[in-house]
């Protein structure tokens, strides 16, 4: 395990970088501040990590998102946030910790939006089941005019990564996903969407990570790097692009952005969570938060 926080930090740090002073200096600009809202999520469950046994089996998956939205060509009526983050974790002789974390923003005037989500669990030894889920959205309203042209930049990053030592017992996975779309509100109709989504599993052969997206968005050299196969897997994406359409009516507009990361670790397989839920001297820790502003 040790060897493999070294191999993803030589992985991810390079894009981490990157994208995050190209969101730290927009924050800067428009906001003057920078660290109300961190840009680099620091890991609850390092400690955890750090203090394997290296002797002892363990698992890790952990998926995590930012994702930026600058550079409006006009203000919005109305904008709102929400966050939500779940985590389980549940041991019947094995250790495990989980973590689900989600923070979002949008303001204006100058219209900025801004929001990152993290998901990540750890487990060690055997007969235990870890899970987190985190979620973030931006949401905006607008008031296109006829003849007039909408548009915005946008940047984002995801991450994913899975270790395990033991392919015939033990089970990690990490998905993730950023999307976003533009809705007509009197037509209830998807005008435009972009969307970037990955999975691993592991051990297992159904790992990805791509992006789709629709004719009025443009991306500016997006970066897929991914380390696919054995017991230990990572995924990363960097996106950096914008929207532009001209609407020849007045049009009532709803841009809505979402993230979701999602991982789980488990000894024995999935298939055994219900025996191991009823086992005896089963220790359950749950925490739900559940934030919304306005």
């Amino acid at each position: 395990m040790l060897a493999f926080n070294y191999q993803a930090s030589k992985f991810y740090v390079p894009i981490n970088q990157k994208l995050n002073i190209l969101l730290e200096d927009w924050m800067t600009k428009y906001l003057g501040f920078t660290k109300q809202f961190s840009l680099i999520t620091t890991s609850m469950l390092a400690s955890c990590v750090l203090a394997i046994s290296p002797s002892r089996a363990a698992t890790f998956a952990s998926s995590d998102g930012k994702f930026a939205l600058i550079n409006f060509s006009q203000s919005a009526s109305t904008v709102s946030t929400g966050t939500e983050a779940n985590a389980l974790a549940i041991g019947n002789g094995g250790m495990v910790a989980a973590l689900a974390e989600s923070q979002a923003f949008f303001v204006q005037p100058p219209l900025v939006g801004f929001n990152s989500s993290l998901s990540q669990v750890f487990g060690e030894n055997k007969d235990y089941l870890g899970e987190a889920i985190s979620e973030a959205t931006l949401i905006g309203l607008f008031d296109v005019a006829e003849k007039t042209t909408f548009s915005f930049d946008f940047a984002g990053i995801l991450n994913l990564s899975t270790s395990i030592d033991e392919p015939s017992v033990e089970n990690a996975r990490a998905s993730g996903e950023i999307s976003f779309a533009l809705f007509d509100i009197s037509k209830n109709s998807i005008l435009d969407f972009f969307s970037l989504a990955g999975n691993l599993i592991t051990k297992g052969d159904k790992d990805f990570i791509a992006y789709q997206k629709s004719d009025n968005v443009t991306l500016n050299n997006p970066v897929i790097q991914s380390n696919f196969g054995g017991k230990q897997e990572s995924a990363t994406a960097i996106v950096e692009g914008s929207f532009k359409s001209t609407f020849e009516k007045q049009t009532n507009l709803a841009l809505i952005e979402v993230k979701r990361n999602r991982v789980r670790v488990s000894t024995p397989e999935p298939s055994t969570y219900l025996a191991l839920l009823l086992s005896s001297g089963v220790i359950a820790v749950a925490l739900k938060r559940k934030r919304q502003l306005f």
